[in-house]
């Protein structure tokens, strides 16, 4: 034998020996799949709608919004609309129950890019509270989609073992994540795919209810982010709603503050809707009384999980303390003039549109007032009310965004409008008013960031963490 041949030879056993070494200290532990099967998925699926009904309250649906719905065509492809509307209006041939209803008028939702707008079944947080407390189940895990794009555990029911947050879920019942994804996204609400995803995500539970029913115990597949494992684990179905679901979530959960390491103040505010006012009006002067006396070096104000309410909670209880300049968050509106808004002199079912002028102006003397620089942390899940604080605080040059490109857009909607299905009794609305951010610009894209910070949703503490650096550099 040739000597480069003989070490070419040695070389291949050696790489061998050492793929074989490395591959022995990543064998998976032979584990025992669940043998007995499930007991069969039981729905909920309401009563049953005659065919004419159906098509009834869809042709409804699309008039009220026509009709409601200042301009359709400032976030819909009016072509679209048709296409998708007469497809679905085609599949309306036979009676259905309204869960198989919601299932076919669901499927225009994604095409109206606008969460908003759409049609969603009736209560269903409420509902779904009810079906636990009967006794039914829901699936035992919160999932985020991963920087990855792939659904990971987010969060387990107590006492849960054997799943760990950061896991892949490859399929839940023998659905294939895939699959499931899919269905969801088909009939989810957002301006956008990042903005679905993230109403999916959060709404995983009651979605997995809506298509594919409870059994009570769930088989759930698994790859371990730790050992990359795949395993079958049978679990116990959940008996508490994670905290998008909660009809009434308590405020107290809804807001959080402290100090992190180089004095740089923290605040948490998950939700800005009307029943959270006195609550965050007290926890914003209690937070920014402590910042005051701590003398912090700068702020950061998280609202990666709020989905919105009403402005005047973020301006009264946190522009107030950041900022002595005059602001909005708009600088031109369209609006349909509806009964619930209509000014004396107004022609109700007419469209207006105007620039906006008017200024709101912090009190001049604040002796708790951060007069430091502010980051204001998104995420794709803010929305709504958030999305206008986001804007008014850009524009105006009272804090920096930090994050990624939100999954809603930077110009929003407002006085959303409960549209009547009487006969399906499903739940379907839409915006009476569209505006313009007060730069005027960018209403196509999201809030983009002043400082980039990448979001993990899976692991939203690294995220902070790396905000944190960036501000302390």
């Amino acid at each position: 034998m040739r000597f480069g041949s003989a070490i070419v030879i040695a070389l291949m056993i050696v790489s061998a020996v050492a793929t074989s070494s490395r591959s022995a200290r990543v064998l998976c532990p032979s584990q025992d799949r669940p043998t007995q099967p499930l007991p069969p998925a039981r729905f909920e699926d309401g009563p049953v709608i005659a065919q004419a009904d159906l098509v009834s309250d869809f042709d409804g649906w699309i008039a009220g919004m026509r009709a409601t719905n200042p301009d359709l065509s400032i976030r819909v492809d009016p072509a679209a609309l048709d296409r998708k509307a007469a497809e679905i209006r085609r599949s309306l041939n036979s009676p259905m129950s309204r869960r198989i209803a919601w299932e076919h008028f669901a499927l225009l939702n994604p095409v109206l890019r606008d969460a908003h707008a759409g049609v969603q079944m009736p209560d269903y947080r409420e509902a779904l509270q009810a079906h636990i407390a009967a006794g039914g189940r829901i699936v035992p895990i919160e999932v985020r989609f991963g920087r990855d794009g792939v659904l990971r555990v987010f969060a387990v029911a107590p006492g849960t073992v054997g799943v760990q947050p950061g896991d892949q879920v490859e399929a839940v019942n023998g659905h294939l994540a895939s699959e499931m994804v899919r269905e969801m996204l088909l009939r989810s609400i957002g301006d956008s795919d990042l903005g679905r995803r993230a109403w999916v995500s959060r709404r995983f539970a009651m979605l997995y209810w809506q298509l594919y029913g409870d059994t009570g115990q769930y088989d759930l597949t698994m790859r371990s982010a730790s050992t990359n494992c795949r395993r079958v684990i049978r679990m116990e179905g959940g008996t508490s709603l994670p905290p998008a679901l909660q009809p009434d979530p308590p405020a107290k959960d809804q807001f959080g503050w402290r100090i992190l390491d180089g004095d740089i103040g923290y605040l948490r505010a998950d939700g800005f809707d009307p029943p959270f006012k006195d609550a965050l009006a007290s926890f914003a002067k209690t937070a920014f009384t402590a910042f005051s006396q701590a003398h912090i070096k700068a702020l950061i104000i998280d609202v990666r999980e709020n989905g919105g309410g009403d402005d005047p909670l973020w301006q009264q209880s946190l522009m107030e303390y950041i900022t002595t300049k005059p602001y909005a968050q708009l600088s031109r509106y369209v609006q349909r003039i509806t009964k619930a808004h209509a000014d004396p002199g107004d022609v109700v079912g007419t469209v207006r549109r105007g620039d906006f002028k008017d200024r709101f102006t912090p009190t001049p003397v604040n002796p708790i007032r951060f007069a430091g620089p502010v980051y204001i942390l998104d995420g794709p899940y803010s929305y709504s009310a958030t999305i206008q604080f986001l804007v008014a605080a850009q524009d105006f040059g009272i804090a920096k965004i930090a994050g990624e490109e939100t999954g809603a857009l930077s110009c929003q909607t407002g006085q959303v409008a409960r549209l009547e299905m009487p006969r399906t009794g499903l739940s379907a609305s839409t915006p009476a008013i569209a505006y313009t951010r007060p730069s005027g610009v960018g209403c196509r894209r999201g809030v983009m960031p002043d400082v980039v910070v990448p979001i993990d949703q899976v692991r939203p503490d690294n995220t902070l963490a790396a905000l944190v650096s960036r501000i302390a550099r």
